[in-house]
């Protein structure tokens, strides 16, 4: 059908019509439907060989970053959140990074789960190099006491650099689980996490290089203990509602970053925010950038 202007969805269709011209209507029915989606290499809108270079940086990364300047990577896997390595601030450290956060796939599915005023809330590597032990059953949405709004506060859109399978310790979601708009409780964690509830209530992500794992904060989600020898990375890109503090601090971003990204970047990662002013109070201008969010959940 044609989609028109319609105000009780305001900020929707504009999205939904870009999300139409890159294919990615049967993604947003399975986002709708069971919490999460795979959407394909072949459908990334990335030129050929994207993932493959952001893999290649971030191994040279990896090498030349001591592991123990990251806070948690001084701590053993039982204390925390995630099992493997992590890399943070992956902006300032090369433009491909850049260009995956402002990649139109990437905007657009993040637009359509967080409405049009959202902004970056983080971007982060997760590296893990040969057997590791799981990651236990949660969500995203940190800090957030239950019940969950019915509408996401976060989303995770990853970018998957190595094949991704059970053995290799991919993701694993609980189809539906977004709806219940809750945190897992320890009573529903799986049997391989330890836990009461049967395994096969845990779906196993299977997806190559260069495929997008999308699902919202509130998806329940989990890692499989990787069996394997060699390298499973996957670069998350996280997106939050306009009134979400963003977990990275990006307000000594250098401006050949900005240059590079442009406005968008800009806006995206809170320079035309309207919160944190000083005695002069908030401008007016970046106000009405989030007008259009009390008006529609899409805004």
């Amino acid at each position: 059908m044609e989609i028109g202007n319609w105000k009780s969805v305001a900020g929707m269709a504009q999205t939904y019509r870009h999300a139409r011209e890159l294919g990615l209507e049967t993604n947003i029915a399975e986002l709708e439907a069971f919490g999460f989606t795979i959407i394909p290499p072949e459908k990334n809108g990335a030129p050929k060989g994207f993932a493959e270079r952001m893999y290649e940086k971030l191994l040279q990364i990896t090498k030349a970053e001591d592991e123990s300047a990251v806070d948690l990577n001084r701590h053993s896997d039982a204390e925390k959140p995630a099992y493997g390595r992590q890399i943070f601030h992956l902006l300032e450290r090369d433009p491909i990074f850049i260009d995956a956060v402002m990649n139109p796939v990437v905007r657009t599915i993040g637009a359509y789960m967080m409405g049009q005023s959202y902004r970056l809330f983080s971007m982060v590597a997760f590296y893990k190099d040969g057997p590791a032990r799981s990651t236990h059953m949660h969500c995203d949405c940190v800090g957030v006491p239950p019940p969950l709004p019915a509408y996401s506060t976060l989303c995770n859109v990853s970018w998957i650099l190595t094949p991704y399978r059970e053995e290799t310790g991919t993701l694993g979601m609980v189809p539906g689980s977004h709806r219940l708009c809750r945190h897992p409780t320890q009573f529903e964690q799986p049997k391989f996490l330890g836990g009461p509830m049967d395994d096969d209530v845990v779906v196993p992500i299977r997806a190559e290089p260069g495929s997008l794992v999308v699902f919202p904060g509130n998806m329940w989600h989990c890692t499989y203990p990787k069996t394997t020898d060699g390298v499973r990375a996957h670069v998350v890109t996280a997106f939050a509602r306009n009134f979400i503090a963003a977990a990275e601090d990006y307000s000594d971003l250098p401006d050949s970053v900005l240059a590079h990204g442009g406005p968008e970047l800009a806006r995206l990662i809170g320079r035309k925010a309207w919160q944190g002013y000083g005695r002069a109070g908030p401008k007016l201008e970046d106000m009405a950038l989030v007008r259009a969010a009390y008006e529609t959940p899409y805004g």
